[in-house]
């Protein structure tokens, strides 16, 4: 059941704040919330969600409309913060732009994963000393899965062979584990590479696409349901706090395994909407919610200026640039409506 106003699956809203706010207090304080960036996890499992939910509603067949609408979804915002970025840097440092302009172009043409493997990119020792673009291999990530996924779909959706979409999500859950094991395999390649973090992207698309197509999923008892969630909450509060991405166990077991709590989490709210979804529909969750691209988007830019000003040593160099943030994505997302309508 979805909401009986607007029919909006609620709860979705909760999970993408709290994967939100592990991915930038992540990048705010590395130290502190070492395990901030599980988060992303959480976010490839809501986008894959919503591409498979969206997908089975609509029963698209056309390819270009759909790509038409994942571009407009990622590109204009991503074109806006890039150049005014830029502008930023050649005013503050233009010798930080030396270097800048082949990672900029493996952004825009969806390879920054792969470029930032070929770079043997650190990611938990960039933070510090890398550029204001170091997190956008995500979207890079999800550029590649929207490709891939509508072909996908078809041949799932045509063929009758949604079991055969979860018997690849299962095979693709276990090739992060595998890897982390094989000495010759680097922690850049196992956290930057597609293959390692598609099942995320394939087990949330799965979930949706049985949602679309209406796959009846059950009822779960208030008492359990709330208890799950609540355990889900804490669980994830415990990594965003402990899980050090140098940790061995966070690539053998830990990224898989969080990936599958927010499988059973996000089923948790499906199977319960009258009492478990609206716990994460409060208001705070809707607005995060709806400026959350534009906030990740922004997030290391503003990070990164701050920082060559040196305004990053107080707390309230940091309330500064938590409202030059949500500015920023006010602003952006206001823009990009309005010239895309």
């Amino acid at each position: 059941m979805n909401s009986p106003r607007t029919g909006k699956i609620l709860g979705l809203d909760g999970l993408r704040t709290i994967a939100l706010f592990g991915v930038l207090f992540f990048h705010m304080f590395p130290n502190a919330v070492s395990g901030g960036y599980f988060g992303v996890i959480l976010f490839f499992v809501i986008s894959g969600f919503l591409s498979g939910y969206s997908s089975s509603l609509n029963r698209e067949g056309k390819l270009l409309p759909y790509y038409a609408r994942r571009a407009k979804r990622i590109y204009p915002a991503l074109v806006i913060m890039i150049f005014i970025t830029v502008e930023m840097i050649a005013i503050l440092d233009h010798f930080r732009l030396q270097n800048a302009w082949e990672e900029i172009l493996s952004v825009l043409l969806g390879y920054n994963n792969y470029w930032q493997i070929y770079k043997r990119a650190d990611y938990f020792a960039n933070l510090a000393s890398g550029s204001a673009f170091t997190h956008l291999w995500y979207i890079s990530i999800l550029m590649q899965f929207e490709l891939v996924w509508p072909l996908l779909f078809r041949f799932v959706f045509s063929h009758g062979k949604e079991k055969t979409l979860f018997r690849i999500f299962l095979g693709s859950l276990a090739i992060m584990p595998m890897l982390s094991f094989l000495p010759s395999v680097s922690k850049s390649l196992l956290y930057y590479g597609t293959l390692s973090r598609i099942h995320a992207l394939l087990g949330g698309a799965w979930l949706g696409m049985r949602r679309g197509r209406r796959k009846r999923m059950g009822r779960m008892k208030p008492a359990i349901s709330l208890v799950l969630l609540l355990l889900f909450v804490l669980t994830t509060v415990w990594i965003f706090l402990q899980a050090d991405g140098r940790k061995d166990w966070v690539y053998h077991f830990g990224m898989a395994g969080y990936a599958l709590l927010s499988l059973i989490a996000l089923t948790v709210l499906l199977m319960d909407q009258r009492r478990a979804g609206p716990l994460l529909e409060l208001p705070v969750f809707a607005f995060f919610s709806r400026y959350s691209y534009e906030i990740y988007l922004w997030q290391m830019p503003v990070l990164f200026v701050f920082g060559l000003k040196g305004l990053n040593t107080s707390a309230w160099h940091f309330v500064l640039q938590g409202l030059v943030l949500l500015l920023l994505s006010v602003w952006t997302n206001t823009v990009v409506s309005r010239l895309f309508p």
